[in-house]
């Protein structure tokens, strides 16, 4: 396994999380949750309110992300609010159903990362996301880059 480049390792790593939590997020109530509703609802939580927002940060389309966020409506994790002075508008906000999803996740992922710090240990687990960050900021000129669905 030690031919196994970083990127697709990497890319296994995110793979299993991404399974593991949107298994537990079906047991939590959320069945109908793929990955690019949770990058959306994640943006969402952070102060994204429009499709036009969301767009560039999820690598897709004005319409791709209006269609999106429908979905997340039409489930009632979002709903549409009404923006002063401009009727074209539509921010969308988490309804109660969504921002029980967003703390969901985030308990989730946390426990994801507990049983993996059990398999590596606690310091190793501290060592890579230190090791990973590091790396991440030195490819994306110092800012970390939004996460997105990899289409």
């Amino acid at each position: 396994m030690d031919d196994v480049p970083l990127v697709r390792l990497l890319s296994m790593a995110v793979t299993v999380a991404l399974e593991s939590l949107h298994e537990d997020l079906a047991r939590a109530g959320h069945p109908n949750l793929r990955p690019a509703h949770g990058y959306a609802l994640h943006a969402v939580s952070t102060g994204v309110d429009t499709a036009s927002r969301l767009a560039p940060l999820l690598g897709m389309s004005k319409q791709g992300a209006a269609k999106l966020l429908q979905t997340l409506v039409d489930e009632d994790y979002v709903e549409v609010g009404s923006a002063s002075g401009d009727a074209r508008r539509k921010p969308v906000v988490l309804t109660r159903r969504g921002r029980a999803a967003v703390e969901a996740s985030v308990a989730i992922q946390h426990d994801i990362e507990q049983r993996w710090a059990a398999v590596v240990g606690p310091q190793e687990m501290q060592t890579l996301r230190a090791t990973l960050r590091q790396a991440v900021l030195a490819e994306s000129d110092g800012t970390l880059p939004p996460v997105r669905p990899a289409w």
